[in-house]
């Protein structure tokens, strides 16, 4: 479920995009400004913003900056009746995915709002794993931390249990919660966990 949001100051321009994206069989929400869109809206879900430039209160481009410091996994496209260069380029280095002057050609948008679309799911799984794991993570005991260290290392269990200078023994079984609770099978997995957490 991606849900597209219209944030514009201009009603006119809120219907028509609605009216043009109805037309292509998607549903749209609109808002008049950026406030009602950040007390309607859950931005730690998938969405695609649709985002006019100039508007009172909080413009585009500051709503953009909102959005994206909430590591939030939502698309955001901006639109502007007289947009320049600076403005486009800005946008596009806040995180926008694309800067789209008014009138919008609605085939241009179609095509835009599919990738918008696969871009917010593919980054809230993203997102999704990674708090997934630093559960998994925040589960180790301090010992089973230090000891995930060193596997993730390479180091053998009797290499770490001289390091920390403990039994062997000790080490396979610590070395075993935590594979339990990292739900991985080995040090290859954990590793690829790992890495996957710091993308």
């Amino acid at each position: 479920m991606c849900d597209i949001y219209l944030v514009d100051d201009d009603q006119d321009v809120l219907n028509s995009l609605s009216w043009m994206l109805d037309g292509l069989g998607l549903k749209t929400q609109g808002f008049l400004n950026a406030a009602s869109f950040l007390s309607a809206v859950d931005i730690t879900r998938p969405g695609i913003a649709i985002l006019d430039i100039q508007m009172p209160g909080m413009d585009g481009i500051a709503l953009l900056h909102h959005i994206k410091v909430a590591a939030s996994p939502m698309s955001v496209i901006m639109l502007t009746g007289h947009g320049t260069i600076t403005m486009a380029v800005q946008a596009i280095q806040q995180g926008a995915i694309d800067f789209l002057e008014k009138p919008v050609d609605g085939d241009k948008l179609s095509l835009l709002l599919a990738r918008a679309k696969e871009i917010s799911l593919q980054s809230f799984d993203e997102l999704r794993l990674q708090t997934e794991i630093e559960h998994r993570v925040a589960s180790l005991t301090p010992r089973e931390h230090e000891v995930m260290l060193k596997v993730l290392e390479g180091k053998l269990n009797k290499v770490i249990a001289a390091e920390l200078n403990i039994a062997q023994r000790t080490i396979e079984l610590h070395r075993q919660k935590v594979m339990q609770k990292m739900q991985v099978s080995n040090a290859a997995e954990l590793a690829y966990l790992m890495a996957k957490s710091e993308e």
